[in-house]
């Protein structure tokens, strides 16, 4: 059962450093993070997690951002989708947006600023479950 004074967040990525790091320091903020390296797991880790943010790297094991965002979209409609990316490998914002993220996030990730999206992003997701299960 989810614990209100957390927040579950899965990051899509093949790099150990960047998620070691994040979820390291995203402790200390209620912010419990796992790490998935394909969209099977990520999917099965929202799923079991009743996770409500995904982070997703520009690239990982299967797939891209791309991928990620329409996996969240056709699975998991109440998770919010963060694209995390390098400055050089950035996407668009109106692509990004588009394509269904709720934010980017440019590494080196500002600390302050990703807790800050995480939290909004898991109020707007919880928000969505309830209307979602409201309308079932």
């Amino acid at each position: 059962m989810r614990r209100p004074d957390r927040i579950d967040c899965v990051f899509l990525t093949c790099i150990r450093s960047d998620f070691s790091f994040l979820a390291t320091v995203l402790q200390y903020s209620g912010i419990r993070m796992h790490q998935a390296e394909t969209l099977e797991e990520s999917d099965f880790l929202l799923t079991v997690t009743a996770g409500t943010v995904l982070l997703s790297d520009m690239s990982f094991l299967d797939g891209s951002w791309r991928d990620a965002l329409a996996m969240v979209s056709s699975v998991h409609p109440h998770v919010a989708s963060i694209v995390v990316a390098e400055e050089a490998e950035h996407p668009s914002l109106s692509e990004a947006y588009s394509a269904g993220a709720c934010a980017v996030l440019r590494k080196p990730i500002i600390l302050d600023q990703a807790i800050e999206r995480i939290r909004v992003l898991d109020e707007a997701a919880r928000d969505r479950a309830a209307l979602l299960g409201n309308q079932a």
